[in-house]
């Protein structure tokens, strides 16, 4: 008998206990520039509760654009430390969660209107950076402040995007201020285009219009939005608008769910965007100077997409941390039977107009009949490496116990052939360890 024949159970059950550690090892990674393949438990989401942010598509969707460059994602890193999950600028983020993959939208960059990311359903722990998802603005508009992407899976399996865009000038001089345009793709990736000849939403008495949210309430599309008063020392009002059934213009006047009523707030407002859970709408916004550790998300409890809305806390419901610094620009999603969160953040100490807003993620849970969610991504990271780890152990007990039945069966086969010499037997359990 060969030296591989001899040692081949053994050295299979190390093979294969080494197998089953690899996703435990790559899930407690925590560098924020190393990719994870761990996948989040599939638990069931609360009753009721839903991000509201889509409509199921239907039929074939065309293709997106060409992956520029790819960029690792550190899911459970993130969750577990608090990092950034993608090591790329991210501010004011939007994600569109398809069944083919999950679109990553954000303010403009350098070199990009609207910067798209797509993260397959496959979860290799990568992210494609797909390029502009709005490689033209309209006419009437100027390049280098598209703020705030928003985008409507429509059920045609077509979409929309909203996102903030400076207006055309009333006279020679006088300031644009930001206003909602639309555009439309047959791609999630886009490209999106934006054939209108004005903005969708332009409150010019009240400073302008900034960071539209979708919300489908049932299958009627809202859009969620801030008059942006701060610009000229206006009230800061974020507002409800029923959207046409297309998406491609408005069908009703908007109606005032919130205004700047806390001095944690200081007279500002905005990035709003709902969810809900057992009847109630919650209406989650950021709030104070964008800029500086003072930024934070607030939450306010609504008792329908339009209204009446009610603070229930008098301070912010998330605000810097140890891991981060200014949260804000939170968007939500429904994915693997929870709701997720997404904000961006400065790194600590980091916050200033000069500053880089990133990417973290975050998992919501609703106790009892507190209308407010706690985060519990943190928890939700530590239960999917218990899960492997789990697994782990199970597989390599499976081993251990294959590997006793193999030796017994080598004993019971040296039995049966008449070979019971002291030496015979010996030879057996020498051959059989």
């Amino acid at each position: 008998m060969s030296g591989w024949t001899r040692r081949s159970p053994v050295l299979l059950a190390v093979a294969v206990a080494l197998s089953c550690l690899v996703p435990l090892t790559a899930a407690a990674r925590q560098d924020d520039t190393t990719s994870t393949t761990a996948r989040l438990p599939n638990d069931p989401a609360p009753s009721g509760a839903t991000a509201g942010q889509r409509t199921p598509s239907v039929g074939p969707a065309a293709s997106d654009p060409p992956v520029v460059s790819t960029s690792p994602l550190s899911l459970v890193a993130g969750l577990l430390a608090g990092k950034p999950i993608l090591p790329v600028p991210l501010a004011d983020p939007f994600l569109l969660a398809e069944p083919d993959a999950n679109y990553i939208y954000a303010t403009n960059t350098t070199t990009a209107n609207i910067p798209v990311y797509r993260a397959a359903s496959g979860d290799d722990g990568t992210v494609d950076y797909l390029g502009d998802a709005l490689p033209q603005v309209p006419s009437w508009t100027v390049k280098g402040f598209q703020w705030a992407p928003s985008v409507f899976a429509r059920p045609d399996g077509t979409f929309v995007m909203y996102y903030a865009t400076p207006q055309p000038p009333t006279t020679d001089g006088s300031p644009r201020r930001q206003c909602i345009s639309r555009a439309t793709s047959r791609a999630a990736g886009g490209p999106f285009v934006d054939d209108s000849t004005g903005p969708m939403i332009c409150p010019v008495d009240q400073g302008g219009a900034i960071d539209p949210s979708v919300f489908v309430d049932g299958s009627t599309p809202y859009l969620l939005w801030k008059a942006d008063g701060d610009c000229c020392n206006l009230p800061t009002i974020i507002y409800s608008q029923q959207l046409s059934a297309d998406g491609l213009s408005t069908a009703g006047d908007p109606v005032e769910l919130i205004r700047d009523t806390q001095s944690w707030e200081a007279n500002l407002v905005e990035a709003p965007s709902m969810i809900t859970n057992a009847g109630k709408y919650v209406l989650f916004y950021s709030a104070n100077d964008w800029a500086t550790p003072n930024y934070a998300i607030g939450v306010a409890v609504c008792e329908s997409v339009t209204g009446p809305c009610t603070k229930p806390l008098d301070e912010p419901w998330l605000s810097s941390i140890d891991f981060y610094s200014g949260p804000g620009g939170q968007e939500f999603f429904d994915a693997q039977g929870r709701i997720w969160m997404i904000h961006h953040g400065f790194l600590p100490g980091q916050a200033s107009a000069d500053g880089t807003r990133r990417l973290y993620l975050d998992a919501l849970e609703f106790t009892g009949d507190n209308p407010v969610p706690s985060r519990v991504g943190r928890s939700v990271a530590l239960f999917t490496i218990i899960l492997l780890a789990g697994g782990a152990a199970v597989a390599l007990l499976g081993v251990v116990l294959l590997l006793r039945w193999w030796i017994r069966r080598r004993r019971a086969h040296h039995t049966s052939s008449g070979d019971e010499s002291p030496a015979a037997a010996t030879d057996a359990v020498t051959d059989d360890l």
